[in-house]
């Protein structure tokens, strides 16, 4: 009578067991510039009349102006990985033609130039949009804005959103680089609800981000002011945890976003493993055993 090969049959169930364990990259957030302006955030401005840290209100302010060449800046190391950035803005007046562009950019810091991430609140054609462009280092340009015509597309009940003066809105924006994707977030403060959010597919990964910044360079219509400040900047990146023998926490790269039906944001998620993989493994698993008693049984 033959034997039962056990030894097989453990390879098959282990197999199967391994099969059904979820593969996840963990990965861990790195602040890389944080600041809530209680002390010298430590920006470097070639115009301090209009760029300064207000220490009585604990804020940066700024007033940009096209045809100034001004800007406003602190160095960071990204390392070409993915980043989020958060920060709050208060726009007191804006001028026609007037926008506040802040996010990250090359040592150029030139708006029309690779590369950079801009968001930007700007009030021109259509009134007082918010928008992210992304210029990548070969100086193609991605962007969108809260335009209906420009982001709505088949949606439903979709409208072009407008930011107000002298409102505190909270904005996110995250590059993610395993998707080539860039995508906004702007939420009211004192409503506590989001006001848009939209994203932008790219056709390459970002290089050479350096600095974050407020900018004016590359914009040359004049008397075009626009008055606030901004606050509680974080700056943060996401790297790869070495696996060890302790368990760890899987930090997604893109946390997932809540947001109304006119506003489409993928995020990154962890697919679940069909329950037919398992189910197969256990099937063919029990066709062997009963195949082998039968043998045993005949011989």
């Amino acid at each position: 009578m033959q034997k039962i090969p056990v030894f097989f049959l453990s390879v098959l169930f282990l197999a199967c067991f391994l099969i059904a364990l979820p593969i996840s990259a963990a990965q861990e957030k790195v602040v890389i510039y944080s600041s809530d302006f209680s002390s010298d955030p430590g920006f470097t401005t070639n115009n301090p009349s209009r760029y300064y840290w207000d220490v009585a209100n604990q804020t940066y302010h700024f007033e940009t102006e096209g045809g100034t060449n001004g800007f406003t800046f602190i160095p960071v190391e990204l390392d070409n990985g993915p980043f989020s950035l958060e920060y709050d803005i208060n726009i007191s007046s804006i001028q026609k033609s007037g926008a506040v562009r802040f996010g990250l950019t090359t040592t150029d810091m030139d708006i029309s130039k690779a590369a950079s991430v801009l968001a930007i609140f700007e009030n021109g054609q259509y009134g007082r949009l918010i928008g992210l462009q992304v210029i990548d280092q070969n100086n193609h340009i991605y962007e969108t804005k809260s335009l209906y015509s420009v982001y709505c597309g088949e949606m439903k009940d979709c409208d072009t959103k407008q930011y107000e003066e002298n409102a505190t809105y909270h904005v996110e924006v995250r590059y993610n680089k395993q998707l080539r994707q860039a995508d906004i977030k702007v939420t009211d403060k004192g409503k506590g609800e989001l006001l848009w959010g939209y994203y932008i597919p790219l056709g390459q990964e970002l290089l050479s981000l350096s600095r974050l910044a407020i900018t004016t360079k590359g914009d040359y219509t004049l008397e075009n002011n626009a008055i606030g400040y901004i606050d509680n900047v974080e700056l943060a990146t996401y790297r790869e945890i070495i696996p060890t023998s302790e368990p760890t926490t899987t930090i997604p790269t893109t946390e997932p976003t809540t947001v109304p039906d006119t506003t489409v944001i993928p995020t990154t998620t962890e697919a679940p493993l069909s329950p037919f993989v398992t189910m197969s493994c256990l099937v063919l698993a029990a066709v062997f055993l009963v195949a082998s008693r039968k043998k045993q049984g005949n011989e």
